[in-house]
């Protein structure tokens, strides 16, 4: 079962969380200064520019981008914001395009049944522009800035992933490190009853925290560090139909 969405405000459609659970009195300046120690939070006009050509919510108001820094830090045992619309609408039809076209092979980790798309591979065009802007200093400045993290980061690792029917992404946890993993998602039509959920297991172990849809012109960051998380399968009733994202792990700069 997929669980019900909350808008995070009446103000700010562009943002949506999963939110099984929410811990109270949970503030930025709690999360920063117990992880990083006193810091001091960068300005909304901390944006690159580069980041317009991609993404409407470089221009978007500084409310709006105080109600997603607001979601991030509220959201529970792994801070976390999902956005919809996240980028221009011509922007997300050409990636739709792009990876359907894209030269796929299977993982070369036996253990994780699905395909990538190795980047060098690729012909020049949408995908590999919007690739390398996410694995640039710009990109991952974009995001830092969007969910508030004071950090500097640095991409190391843009994934290009299809799932067919049958296939999955078994439990796992990305990093050791601290960041941000960002998931942008491409599938299209997407309906419950084909998975393809990003899920992360509650802690008792009996249940999930939270499961996050894979809708179009999505994205969903994360705290990366020792979150464990798992792609549930994509089921027969998406047969015709392929589940496609983008991650990109946004780490402490070295």
């Amino acid at each position: 079962m997929i669980r019900a969405t909350e808008k995070s405000s009446p103000d700010s459609p562009a943002t949506w969380s999963p939110r099984p659970e929410r811990p109270s009195g949970f503030f930025v300046a709690h999360f920063a200064d117990s992880v990083f120690g006193h810091v001091r939070a960068k300005p909304p006009s901390a944006f690159p520019a580069s980041a317009a050509g991609w993404s409407p919510l470089a221009d978007a108001s500084p409310k709006l981008h105080d109600a997603i820094r607001h979601e991030f830090i509220s959201g529970g045992r792994v801070p976390h914001v999902c956005l919809q619309r996240m980028l221009l609408p011509e922007r997300a039809e050409a990636m739709h395009q792009a990876l359907r076209d894209a030269r796929f092979q299977r993982h070369h980790h036996g253990p994780y049944p699905l395909h990538v798309a190795p980047l060098a591979q690729q012909a020049p065009g949408v995908l590999s522009d919007f690739c390398a802007w996410l694995a640039s200093e710009d990109g991952a400045d974009f995001h830092a800035a969007l969910v508030g993290w004071p950090q500097k980061l640095e991409t190391r690792q843009v994934q290009v992933s299809r799932m067919d029917v049958g296939e999955q992404f078994p439990e796992h946890r990305d990093t050791d490190e601290e960041g941000l993993a960002v998931v942008y998602n491409f599938t299209r039509p997407w309906e419950q009853g084909f998975g393809g959920v990003l899920a992360f297991p509650h802690p008792d172990g009996d249940r999930d925290l939270m499961r996050v849809p894979p809708i179009f012109n999505s994205v969903f960051i994360f705290r990366a560090v020792n979150a464990p998380h798992r792609v549930t399968e994509w089921m027969p009733a998406a047969q015709g139909h392929q589940r496609y994202s983008i991650t990109a792990f946004m780490l402490a700069k070295r």
